[in-house]
């Protein structure tokens, strides 16, 4: 008797790991609707970002420039830091339900990967994206002025936003990709596969590389962090893709675990 309640034990802790509560089905198809609108969101953003270095190219940093630069590709980077924002409130539901389905796996890995995720999109929000647009504002003003005089006001106002920006991206592009990183190490072990777990781990490791490009001198290894900042977009936009799909598709056809056979062993 003790035997068989062993053995029910270990076929019951094998199967949980593969099993979805299905009171909480609605929110894991939210959550791989808003991965999949991340990841299309991810492909625009690379995209804009290309377009975006490629204007910036050349161009010295300075607040002076810096709001000369905003001020004539005004629309482009508006639009790129409102999508960057609506990405990210797609994280939200991602973060929950991520913690939801790994849990029986390391409920303490994931709690934590789903903190540093919540913790990335309160902080791009209200600190990187909101620098993002105020700079983007004074840049129309500073366009408009007709004197010297008020420009060198809107420069003044830009001077602390532009010196804080790159560290601010730092943290965007770290944060939350530290999270992810430990949902792509403990996914090894889910239903989702060492296929997508190994891609996610590539995708997260990317950005945390790519984020110190904008704090690095101009150099060889800079010009590499940078190549791992653009790579990170659509790299991670396919394993975000991936990830929705995979969810939908197993809260369609979840795994149920044995527990009628676990039943049954008991009550031999």
């Amino acid at each position: 008797m003790t035997q068989s309640m062993s053995e029910a034990k270990k076929v019951e802790a094998k199967q949980s790991k593969y099993y979805l509560d299905p009171s909480w089905k609605s929110l894991y198809k939210l959550g791989a609707a808003s991965l999949a609108l991340c990841g299309a969101l991810g492909f625009v953003l690379f995209l804009m970002g290309l377009r975006m270095t490629q204007y910036a190219s050349g161009v010295v940093s300075s607040p002076t420039s810096s709001l000369q630069l905003l001020s004539q590709h005004q629309l482009l980077y508006a639009s790129d830091a409102s999508l960057w924002i609506i990405s990210d409130f797609f994280l939200i539901p991602v973060a929950v339900a991520a913690y939801l389905v790994l849990r029986p796996i390391n409920r303490s890995a994931v709690l934590v990967g789903s903190a540093l995720v919540l913790l990335y999109v309160a902080f791009d929000i209200c600190v990187t994206e909101l620098n993002s647009l105020t700079l983007i504002s004074l840049a129309q003003g500073f366009a408009s002025s007709g004197t010297a005089a008020l420009q060198a006001q809107y420069v003044a106002g830009a001077t602390y936003g532009t010196a804080a920006l790159s560290v601010q991206t730092v943290f965007s592009f770290g944060i939350g990709a530290v999270g992810q990183l430990i949902w792509s190490i403990v996914m090894w072990k889910s239903f989702f596969g060492r296929g997508i777990a190994g891609l996610g781990v590539v995708a997260n490791i990317l950005p945390i590389f790519g984020a110190a490009a904008s704090i690095m001198p101009a150099s060889g290894l800079a010009l590499i962090l940078g190549v791992a900042e653009l790579l990170a977009l659509p790299v991670g936009a396919v394993w975000a893709i991936s990830v929705g799909v995979k969810l939908y598709r197993y809260t369609r056809h979840p795994a149920v675990p044995e527990l009628t056979k676990t039943q049954q062993i008991l009550e031999k």
